[in-house]
């Protein structure tokens, strides 16, 4: 979200719809091509081998009373509401072949906004994501570079009434994003990172499109035996939504966050906790979130 993105993000964060209506966005944060934030990537900088894989279960959660406005600023939710976001995301990734890898996620959402205009609550399933990562070893060549092509699809239909708190964005998004990583050396220490662009589609029962978006991820990271640590940066930056035909150039949305990393190995898996810390946006929550996921692989 991603790490979001997701997201993040991640995707649960569609509070402005329901408690800003001036604002009226009901978008997830999503700024990496994932909406799970201790999910960096695939576990591996480069593709997973053929008939490797691993299964990763994540939890998230936040606590937002403020937004970035369009101007940038920090702003208090009208009513002096808070948003609480409560995730779990299933998502898994196997190597198909030799430099080609898939990749899916489904996550279930748990929102809760209150105020002093009243409360609302939302429990569901939020929106799906799917990936395909292929590799420069698919083509024969031996580089760290991968191109993953990835879709997100409505897990859940997206309501009308704006009292009520989506659980999904309500609209189908491709998005495309080049990726690459290497270790320092002989140092225990790699740099990764990727560039992307989302296209997304129209949200027919909103009569909402979303402005496509740029987004990027850098990290620097590290091990130490089985202690793993990385610090990221997310950046996202979207274009202006067409609402009935009308250009919201103020509602371009944009973040800047840092993510750090600490991972562990535990049993037969590893166990990593991520925070998620916004530095600047527009348009979307201010607050700060933690997530945790424990991912058991094979063949790795």
């Amino acid at each position: 979200m991603t790490r979001a993105s997701i997201l993040g993000s991640v995707a649960a964060l569609l509070l402005l719809g329901a408690v800003a209506p001036s604002v009226a966005s009901a978008q997830a944060i999503c700024s990496a091509p994932h909406s799970s934030p201790t999910l960096v990537q695939s576990g591996e900088l480069r593709t997973l081998r053929a008939g490797t894989g691993w299964i990763q279960l994540s939890v998230y959660g936040q606590r937002a009373t403020e937004w970035f406005d369009n101007s940038g600023d920090r702003r208090a939710f009208l009513a002096n509401s808070e948003f609480e976001t409560r995730s779990v995301f299933l998502t898994a990734a196997v190597g198909v072949a030799d430099g080609l890898e898939v990749w899916a996620q489904l996550p279930r959402h748990h929102l809760n906004v209150d105020g002093a205009g009243g409360s609302s609550t939302s429990t569901g399933v939020g929106d799906v994501r799917v990936a395909m990562r292929v590799g420069a070893e698919f083509f024969g060549l031996d580089l760290p570079v991968a191109v993953r092509f990835g879709a997100k699809l409505p897990g859940s239909d997206f309501p009308i009434d704006a009292t009520v708190l989506p659980l999904t964005e309500g609209q189908t998004d491709l998005e495309v994003s080049v990726e690459s990583g290497v270790t320092l050396g002989d140092l225990p220490l790699y740099v990764m990172g990727w560039v992307g662009y989302r296209r997304r589609s129209e949200n027919i029962e909103a009569a909402r499109r979303p402005g496509a978006e740029r987004f990027a991820h850098a990290a620097f990271g590290g091990f130490v035996g089985d202690l793993t640590w990385e610090v990221a940066a997310d950046g996202l930056w979207g274009g202006s939504p067409l609402a009935s035909g009308i250009v919201l150039t103020s509602e371009r949305r944009q973040m800047i966050q840092v993510l750090p990393t600490v991972g562990y190995g535990i049993g037969p898996g590893r166990l990593e906790v991520t925070g998620q810390l916004p530095i600047s946006g527009r348009v979307l929550p201010a607050a700060m979130g933690v997530s945790a996921g424990y991912r058991v692989g094979w063949g790795l």
